[in-house]
Formats: C-alpha cells, structure tokens, sequence
C-alpha cells in the first residue's frame, strides 16, 4: 500500500497558463491512492475546465455560498493545501489576509503549513511588493517552491515557469513525509565508472545509475540534502530536480570528488559501480592490428581508503555477487568499514527491480522489490 494512500490533499488552482499542468498533477496521486479535492477560483475557469478537473479529481469546489461551509470543512480534513499554481493575486491575498472568494477564505481557515507553486511573468515575479509578500508567508511557517527559468507564456524567458511535474510531485511527497535526516548532507554515488583505454574506447559496467536516483529521491523526501556524484549512467536527469548533481568518469576522480565534501557529510551512499581494474590509456586511438592485449591493474578500492578517514559518517556500501550473497555481502560490510551493507544479484543491472539482502552489524533483511522501495528500506533501517 503507498503511503498516501488515504491521504487528503486540497488543491487550490488560480488564473494562468500553467494551470494546464493541474490534470497531471491529480492523475499522479490518484494513483497512489491519495484523495484529491480542489478549490477553483474564477479566473482559473478560464484555463482549465471544471469539468476535466471534476473526472480526475474527488470533487470541485468554486463558491463560498455552497452547503456545509466549504472553506471549513474542506481545510478541517485535509492534510495538505496545495495552490498550484500561486499566482501574483492569491500570494498577495494571502500575505494580506483578504478572504474574498473560497480559495482565499479557505487559505484563512487552514491552520497548517501552506505548499505553494508560484507562476507567473518574471518582472511580476521579481515584484518587491510579491518578494516582501513571499518572505512574509515563509516566515509564517508556509512553504513556497521557487518556481523555475525557462521559457514564458509572453515569449520571453526568466524566472516564473512553473516547475516540471515530477518536481512538484516530489515536493509534495516531501510535505507529507517524515522529516528524517533533518537536512543532514547525504551524499550518493552512482552509476558506473570508466577507465579509458585510448580517446574512444574504455574499461566500464552496465550500471544505469537508477538506485542511485531512487536513494536521491527518498533521502530528499526524509528531509536531507541530497548531492550525487554520477559517473556513467543511462537516466537525463530533471531539468528541475534539487539536488546537486556531479559528472565524474574515473574511480580516481569519484574518490576525489567524494574527499572534497567529506568533512560535511552525515551519511554516503556508495551505489555506484566502481570498475574494479584500470589500464594504462594511451594518448592516441588504438589501430586494428591482429590482437589487443590489455595490462590491467587493480582499482582503488574508495570504500577501503574512506574506512581510514571514517569519524561520525554513516556508510552504506552495496555489493554486487552472483553467488554466495549473505556471506559475501557480511565479510564486505566488515572489510570495508560500512555500517550496513547492501547486497544483490548482477540481474539488478539496469533494471527498475532487484533482490538480495540488507546486513547491519545488529541485523540482516531479505528483499525483493523495486529500487525505489529498497531505497526506502535502506533509510528506515538507518533511522530504526
């Protein structure tokens, strides 16, 4: 069952183009099981339809003059008020206190932290009258998301657009999860590494990099923040994701990477598939000449050398075996300094699903589930 299953979200939606991304929005958590209802301002009649909203969403609301007092009992039950999007108007209502239609008398009646998504032109977003607004409702406990930089609906560009969908789905996930990590600076490595052999051709693995993002995300959603360090890999990033993302190709420039931030990291997630060998590369491309025979070397081995310079950083390794995992997976955890240790099969390669076992030095937990799933395993049994 999905965590927000049963959950209440109350979306209110305003006047702008951006309101076309509302439909995505409620499809994603009707899907995962969550109850969505929405509060509709006359304004944004004019961009979306009350009737998609009413097929898609668990019922539509636009008038303060409706049975049972709308705008208390919609907030009374909801665990969450989304505006999205948050227009000029509604900000400055809100901040203002003016209660004048049901959206704004329902912003009133909510008692809790408000998720907002503001969109709109970027001069009327660079307003000073919107930033005093916005600094106001933050410092009331509301959360606004800065929207993103990109193309506008004047044909312009600059900072208004309205973020991708799966950055406001994953906000609000966020707001509805438990804060965990308490922003603590979780750093995860992914995908694989390579070693070149000449300017064309390398050592390297099929890594794809996808549990490294499914740790990303679900460390985001407890509360951390989130840096990732990606050599090879097979997924484009969101244009709007949050996290810090850095490209690195060798284990020797990974290892580099991951000593630079050290000093500040609470907990490493060492995902990545980090080639065993190296090989002296040659400066020039290799000519097709009969038989190649390759000198390849042992690999720094990152988990070992961080083990040396280990003080209160929490280290999860992963190990991937094809044969003997419990027994190999524990001897790792041991020989390498993590405080848990996460083996699996080499059929995870690539795939959105995996299998194995998690080990601590107290525990141990069979698993067959998605990535997204065990990356949600791995962080309540850090946190347990």
């Amino acid at each position: 069952m999905s965590p927000l299953s049963g959950k209440i979200i109350l979306v209110g939606v305003t006047g702008g183009i951006s309101a076309y991304k509302v439909p995505l929005y409620l499809r994603r958590f009707k899907e995962k099981g969550a109850i969505v209802k929405v509060i509709l301002t006359e304004n944004a009649k004019n961009f979306i339809s009350p009737v998609v909203l009413s097929i898609l969403s668990d019922g539509v609301f636009d008038s303060l003059w409706e049975k049972d007092i709308p705008h208390i009992a919609l907030t009374e039950e909801a665990d969450l008020f989304v505006i999205l999007p948050a227009d000029y108007n509604i900000i400055g209502k809100a901040a203002c206190g003016i209660a004048d239609d049901l959206l704004s008398s329902a912003i009133a009646a909510y008692n809790k932290k408000l998720l907002l998504f503001p969109s709109m032109n970027n001069r009327m977003f660079g307003n000073p009258v919107l930033q005093k607004n916005i600094d106001y409702l933050e410092s009331c406990g509301h959360y606004l998301v800065d929207p993103s930089r990109g193309p506008l609906a004047c044909g312009k560009k600059g900072k208004g657009r309205l973020l991708s969908i799966e950055r406001i789905v994953m906000e609000t996930e966020k707001a509805l999860s438990p804060d965990l990590f308490n922003n603590a600076l979780c750093l995860i490595t992914g995908g694989g590494t390579f070693e070149k052999i000449d300017p064309v051709r390398y050592l390297t693995n099929g890594s794809s990099s996808k549990m490294a993002y499914s740790l990303a995300r679900n460390c985001y959603l407890a509360g951390g923040k989130v840096e990732l360090i990606l050599g090879k890999n097979t997924i484009m990033p969101d244009p709007d994701t949050p996290y810090k993302i850095t490209q690195i190709e060798t284990a020797k420039e990974m290892y580099n990477k991951i000593l630079s931030r050290w000093k500040d990291v609470e907990y490493l997630f060492m995902s990545a598939a980090v080639s065993d060998f190296t090989v002296d590369s040659k400066k020039k491309k290799i000519k097709k000449s009969g038989e190649l025979i390759l000198k390849l070397t042992n690999n720094i081995d990152i988990l070992k050398e961080l083990k040396k310079k280990k003080k209160n950083q929490f280290i999860v390794g992963f190990s991937l075996e094809s044969e003997k995992l419990k027994t190999s997976t524990v001897k790792k955890m041991k020989e390498k300094g993590c405080d848990l240790m996460v083996g699996n099969y080499p059929d995870s390669i690539g795939s959105d699903k995996t299998a194995g076992i998690i080990v601590s030095t107290s525990s141990e937990e069979e698993f067959k589930c998605s990535k997204d799933e065990l990356a949600w395993k791995i962080i309540k049994k850090i946190k347990s």
